[in-house]
């Protein structure tokens, strides 16, 4: 017998490419869902790795949405979780400008480093989309 999913997972792969599009799309979906009393958490992985940094968010506005920054604080402050790709943050980062980094690690404060393990339990327990 499976486990009910206790929560849902939201992994990202897309980057700038698309002017901010379907991370603008993602965090809206969490933040829909946790106005629900859902639990979310978001992974970012390959070219999404670059909202792991505050710099790449600030001014990314779609039409007919908040902007980013918005939801992405609105999901940081009602407890979600964000995860990055490692080797994906690491990646990023080194083609960042040197003052784009607000931490020791470069990522905003509330983003975790994670291996593709972590995404394997989070998909264990969790509904999973895929933006």
């Amino acid at each position: 017998m499976s486990k009910a999913p206790k929560g849902h997972l939201i992994v990202l792969t897309h980057g700038q490419e698309d002017g901010g599009s379907r991370a603008t799309l993602a965090f809206a979906l969490a933040v829909s869902l946790q106005a629900m009393g859902e639990d979310v958490v978001v992974f970012l992985h390959a070219q999404a790795a670059i909202w792991a940094f505050e710099s790449a968010i600030q001014s990314i506005h779609i039409p007919g949405f908040d902007r980013l920054d918005t939801y992405t604080k609105l999901f940081e402050e009602a407890g979600g979780q964000i995860y990055v790709c490692a080797s994906c943050a690491e990646e990023t980062q080194a083609a960042l400008p040197p003052n784009a980094q607000l931490t020791s690690s470069g990522l905003r404060n509330c983003v975790t480093q994670a291996g593709l393990t972590k995404l394997a339990s989070l998909l264990i327990t969790h509904k999973a989309v895929s933006l």
